[in-house]
């Protein structure tokens, strides 16, 4: 079976290192101190096969595409995600306060291949759209072999997006032999009709198809929910969701109210940072939670479950509509402050 995965090497990861030499009137190229950056100490592994000897808790694994958002009629710009969330998380400083031992960053999807078929259709077209959602379908299948290799060798995998159509891979991985539980932190729920594959759909084709069980929502805007969505949560007592309030954010009393609906000894965390108001994302808004209210309910989360979640996905950053640098610290503290 051809691999559809590119493992980070310890090439990519000298590339990331920062020469900080000493500024001596001598002239000699001396490094200015003894500090070690994530890039010169995080774990790497030259195959798929023994991830089980790995002592990192978490890998990491980037999927830079945005065909899926294309295919739900959004802008493109999540594919530039991975880059930016490596540049700043490599260049952390690994110390006694802040160790790297918790992490290997595994490497990513392939997608260059199914990102140049998708350079040139244009969504508003039906055959495109066509041709857009038959793209996704195909690295739906390259995501949950990897993720499934992952989950074999007792590994919690920590995705950076790309689309929310990344959900769907990846909670069929889990859900296979046991429908697998969800918190979804976004403004809009992703439960379009299970036609077709793309960003806005991931949940609903999870659900149909019995991967997921128990799903919900923290922070939907409810403009965005259609009638047809609204039946569709009114309908099932599995699907449930606590609204933004703009007048006031109660972390503790929504991520309560999330793990009261799911069984938190057996669940995935999915981030889409749409959520944070004004964060260069594919569906960007001024209205949502701040960065830091974000970063607040992701530790509660975990700090007051009775497992890790099974996975982390944090999608939908789009570097190209604010400052890339900005993106990639948010996204690689996001990260850094897992347990």
């Amino acid at each position: 079976m051809k691999s559809h995965f590119e493992l980070f090497t310890r090439e990519n990861l000298d590339q990331s290192v920062s020469k900080r030499f000493d500024l001596n009137e001598e002239g000699v190229s001396e490094l200015e101190d003894t500090s070690r950056t994530y890039a010169q100490e995080i774990e790497i592994s030259d195959d798929l096969e023994n991830l089980a000897d790995l002592k990192a808790t978490y890998i990491i694994i980037g999927i830079p595409e945005d065909i899926g958002v294309r295919a739900n009629l959004g802008r493109a710009g999540a594919s530039e995600a991975w880059s930016s969330f490596l540049n700043s998380f490599l260049g952390l400083q690994n110390t006694s306060l802040n160790a790297v031992s918790r992490f290997c960053v595994l490497g990513n999807v392939i997608t260059e291949d199914l990102m140049l078929q998708a350079q040139g259709l244009d969504a508003s077209l039906h055959n495109d759209r066509l041709q857009l959602s038959h793209l996704v379908k195909t690295l739906d299948q390259r995501v949950s072999e990897v993720v499934i290799r992952i989950i074999e060798a007792g590994k919690i995998p920590v995705v950076i997006g790309g689309g929310h159509n990344n959900s769907y891979p990846l909670l069929r991985a889990f859900g296979y032999t046991r429908p697998i539980d969800c918190i979804n932190i976004d403004a809009h729920t992703d439960l379009r009709a299970a036609k077709g594959r793309h960003s806005g759909n991931g949940f609903s084709h999870a659900i149909q198809e019995g991967y997921l069980k128990s799903y919900f929502m923290i922070g939907i805007q409810e403009n965005y929910l259609s009638q047809p969505m609204i039946d569709l949560i009114s309908k099932n007592d599995v699907i449930d969701y606590s609204k933004f309030n703009h007048q006031h954010v109660d972390v503790n009393a929504e991520v309560k109210m999330a793990l009261q609906h799911i069984d938190s000894d057996y669940f995935a965390l999915e981030v889409d940072m749409d959520a944070v108001a004004n964060f260069p994302s594919s569906a960007q808004s001024p209205v949502g939670y701040s960065f830091q209210e974000m970063r607040s309910m992701i530790n509660e989360i975990i700090k007051q479950s009775n497992r890790l979640p099974r996975y982390i996905h944090i999608c939908e950053a789009a570097p190209k509509y604010g400052y890339p640098n900005q993106v990639g610290k948010a996204l690689a503290t996001l990260v850094n402050d897992l347990p």
